[in-house]
């Protein structure tokens, strides 16, 4: 009955059919120079221009969420000076991505391909690299001018959201291309033409049942994320999960603050706090080791000159340092020492920004030139522990960023971005975001009342690292679920995405190893500047007990984690503000709520008798 026909063309199946038939037919007719799929995303401009249909649509969208790229429109019948002015604006670009939409079927109509529309793709396949994306009917081809001069050409037979998306993902190397003109659509491109690519190099936007996986899992984690908002044990958070190359849940739930005045986005950005030291400082250091400035096995004293002959710290070994069984204390409050009663002592800072006092440490708050200095003779003069075993301390992190900056002449922030977020094409992650972002784009943390006696916004939440101006190697890394979702997934993908490789294999397998797991009585679980789960499957620690000991990963104080698994090829971030309005609010941490979204995501992809059996082995 008809009824029962719509309500199976409407059905989930039907749809993941729909968009696996659509996705199989996209047909590659030209790849100029292997311009698909675009790899250079980080050094490339790029511009999107769709003839016959809205801005902002669909394709464009998708696109925008791969790489930085400048969206324009144009009407078919586009005069010949509104062409001129068109060209004039993308003349600045690398390469134009044109969408070509809104193509009739009917041969009466020369499928839809207008005279001017020709002759704006042509003006334009002149000056710029240009891939055409075709919306419609593989006879389209015949009316298309200048075909010579395009760098790429596909066939997406429909116009639709499902293959919008899809060609989007295709050009941006997140989906394969098998297709081959079902029909001769012209002399060059005979029926079966298709240039088939088998690879795929970027995590592709997808969901939980494209993947055969449980939907009510992830519907679980929906619940969590806002019974915990009801709760007040965070205001708003991001949740990011890939498997398989796939990006299968990636939301963002709840508002800023309390005052829900600004809903969470996924492009909204946190402060990722420890995490910092995972995804700035121990990055650098493998992409270091990779060109042979640095190793594990080298000594404190190796690449800061400065320590004296008689310091306790002179042959502290960074193998130790990065798996925090060096023999240093756990925090140290520098902070402390320069405030009073009435907060922030003049004698160390100024509301005014000059040259004694250049630092920024919070909205109208400038520490002194000199006190870099004094944190660090604060913590040579902290004697190490006599028992050199395991404790979780920042104070090997405020190395790193004197190491790094030593090692490469420049900021660590700088050598951050350029080695690691650059290449990866991470827009949204780095330091000082106030300086890039508006602050409607970041999450506010702490209400600071005893130290800076304000709302930290925009500025790293730890204290240390606010004295250091918001760049060190513990803290002062800000970012989004989907990007750090990126960096996790580069390195089960042995340190190669988007068509680059960022690290090399041998060197991310030697980090994200435990340093010290000689026998089964070791209570290190690190890697080196990576955490672990506990050994033995009993409890506590980062992750859910389904969690294999060889996944790797780091916690952020501010309630965040991101967490890498090569077993299953899964990656798990979870990004919060669990610290606003008050850092004494550890409901995240009672609840246990980033272990039990972990756990829901592994109870989605694992049968109960894998769980049990991944289990009984860690």
């Amino acid at each position: 009955n008809t009824e029962g026909l719509k309500e199976r063309l409407n059905s989930k199946e039907f749809k993941k059919l729909n968009k696996k038939l659509f996705e199989a037919a996209l047909t590659v007719l030209k790849n100029d120079g292997e311009i698909i799929p675009i790899k250079n995303i980080d050094t490339l401009k790029i511009a999107s221009l769709v003839i016959g249909s809205r801005i902002n649509n669909e394709f464009q969208n998708m696109l925008g969420k791969f790489a930085e790229v400048k969206n324009y429109e144009a009407s078919p019948e586009i005069s010949n000076i509104e062409i001129q002015k068109l060209k004039l604006k993308l003349s600045k670009y690398d390469l134009v991505i044109i969408g070509l939409h809104g193509l009739s079927n009917s041969p009466s109509k020369n499928f839809g391909v207008q005279e001017q529309s020709n002759n704006l793709i042509g003006e334009i396949a002149k000056q710029n690299k240009v891939i055409v994306d075709v919306f419609g009917s593989p006879y389209c081809l015949n009316k298309i001018k200048n075909v010579e001069n395009f760098h790429g050409l596909i066939v997406s037979y429909q116009d639709n959201q499902m293959t919008r998306e899809s060609s989007a993902q295709l050009i941006m190397g997140a989906v394969k291309a098998n297709g081959k003109l079902p029909v001769s659509a012209t002399k060059n491109f005979p029926e079966g033409s298709g240039i088939e690519i088998n690879q795929t190099v970027r995590l592709k936007f997808s969901n939980a049942e494209d993947t055969g996986l449980n939907e009510k899992y992830f519907l679980k984690i929906d619940s969590i994320a806002n019974t915990c908002i009801e709760q007040q044990v965070f205001p708003g958070c991001q949740i990011f999960v890939a498997y398989r190359g796939n990006i299968i849940y990636n939301k963002s739930f709840g508002y800023h603050t309390y005052e829900k005045e600004i809903p969470v986005s996924d492009n909204d950005i946190y402060d990722l706090a420890s995490i910092t030291k995972m995804a700035s400082s121990t990055a650098i250091y493998m992409k270091l080791e990779d060109e042979k400035k640095f190793s594990l096995d080298k000594n404190l004293c190796d690449y800061l000159k400065f320590i004296p002959d008689t310091s306790q710290y002179l042959n502290v070994n960074m193998r130790h340092i990065l798996a925090h069984q060096a023999g240093f204390v756990a925090w140290i409050p520098y902070f402390e020492n320069t405030i009073d009663s009435n907060g922030p002592m003049q004698k160390y800072y100024n509301s005014i920004q000059s040259d004694s006092f250049p630092t920024r440490v919070a909205e109208n708050l400038f520490i002194r030139l000199d006190y870099t200095d004094s944190i660090f003779r604060k913590i040579l003069s902290t004697p190490l522990r006599k028992n050199k075993d395991y404790l979780y301390s920042d104070l090997g992190f405020y190395f790193s960023k004197l190491i790094i900056e030593k090692i490469e002449g420049k900021s660590l922030d700088e050598v951050a971005y350029q080695k690691i977020y650059k290449p990866l094409g991470l827009r949204r992650t780095g330091y000082l975001p106030r300086d890039r972002f508006p602050l409607n784009e970041i999450v506010p943390t702490e209400y600071d009342y005893r130290f800076r006696k304000q709302l930290v916004h925009g500025d790293v939440h730890d204290q240390g690292a606010a004295m250091l101006g918001g760049v060190s190697g513990h803290a002062g890394l800000f970012g989004n679920a989907t990007e750090l979702g990126i960096f996790m997934q580069m390195l089960l993908n042995g340190g190669v995405y988007g068509g680059k490789r960022i690290l090399s294999d041998r060197v991310i397998k030697e980090y994200t190893s435990c340093q010290f797991c000689r026998s089964q009585f070791d209570k290190n679980r690190r890697g080196a500047g990576f955490d672990k789960p506990v050994k033995g499957g009993d409890g506590g620690g980062p992750t859910c007990q389904e969690a294999p000991f060889s996944s790797f990963g780091h916690t952020g104080f501010t309630g965040t984690m991101a967490w890498a698994d090569p077993d299953n090829d899964l990656v798990f971030v979870f990004l919060s503000n669990r610290v606003y309005p008050i850092a004494d609010n550890k409901k995240l941490i009672k609840m246990n709520v980033r272990s039990e979204i972990q756990k829901l995501i592994y109870q989605a992809i694992l049968s109960p008798a894998e769980t049990a059996y991944v289990s009984s082995i860690r």
